[in-house]
């Protein structure tokens, strides 16, 4: 018995020094290019590249590029094949979702770099979207009060952070009508907007909206008054922006 004992313990031990082994031999790239991850730069063909860094869940982080051309076969041959990749389905999918971004933000973009956004003065544009519970929501569901939309995605880390500081302008102003809007499926924005306390009524699959990033960044954050008028609008964020759409919403809730 103590022989069979002390057997299944060194293949337990053996086993568990395969999988130590197994995670050492990952590799984390430095670049992701075309789909390819490499540990060093390649030399690249003339193109127009798109440049981006990305994170895995562990804080790891490399370059990913997209260019607008094929990689030679010179260069795919210096790749890391991607079973030795540390979190390679994680680099692959943020990339995917960074072109699904830009194809979304970038569809009404014209040639002279001009793009459609909601701005002050303007009425808001006619709307129909979904929240996470299926409910539609109209320019005539908020018809009356005030109105704030703050467009995001889960790529955004100024987005994520300010979620729970949002939220506590529902708590503050109870009578005004605050939605979030993201191109995300509903369970997607349900595990963000819940991972960080994000109270609004969550507007999704809203990939119109998206279009009225543009060239700007995220989040965009619209306030629309009674009369259904944009009040304000702003691309980013930050203490002093939050400090003055605050202070917008608090006045058109007065009114």
């Amino acid at each position: 018995m103590k022989k069979i004992i002390i057997t299944a313990l060194l293949a337990l031990v053996a086993l568990a020094g395969q999988a130590q082994e197994a995670r050492i031999d990952t590799i984390v790239p430095k670049y992701l290019i075309n789909g390819y991850f490499f540990r060093e730069m390649p030399k690249l063909p003339d193109a127009v590249p798109s440049v981006t860094r990305l994170k895995d869940k562990e804080g790891n982080s490399l370059v990913a590029i997209g260019l607008n051309v094929d990689l030679p076969k010179s260069v795919i041959r210096q790749a890391i094949p991607r079973e030795q990749v540390h979190n390679a389905e994680q680099f692959l999918n943020g990339v995917n979702m960074m072109a699904t971004m830009q194809e979304l933000t970038q569809a009404k973009v014209k040639a002279d770099g001009t793009f459609y956004s909601p701005k002050a003065g303007e009425p808001f544009p006619q709307f129909s979207e979904k929240d996470i519970d299926g409910q539609v929501w109209t320019n005539d569901s908020v018809r009356g009060r005030v109105m704030v939309l703050n467009l995001w995605y889960s790529g955004c880390g100024p987005c994520r952070a300010e979620m729970p500081e949002l939220s506590t302008w529902k708590e503050q102003l109870p009578n005004v009508m605050f939605f979030s809007a993201t191109y995300h499926d509903a369970d997607l924005a349900k595990r963000i907007t819940d991972k960080h306390h994000f109270t609004w009524t969550h507007l999704v699959e809203a990939k119109d909206m998206m279009s009225w990033i543009g060239t700007e960044g995220f989040p965009f954050t619209v306030v629309v008054d009674k009369e259904g008028i944009v009040r304000y609008a702003v691309h980013g964020t930050s203490e002093d922006k939050r400090a003055e759409l605050l202070a917008k919403i608090k006045e058109a809730d007065a009114e």
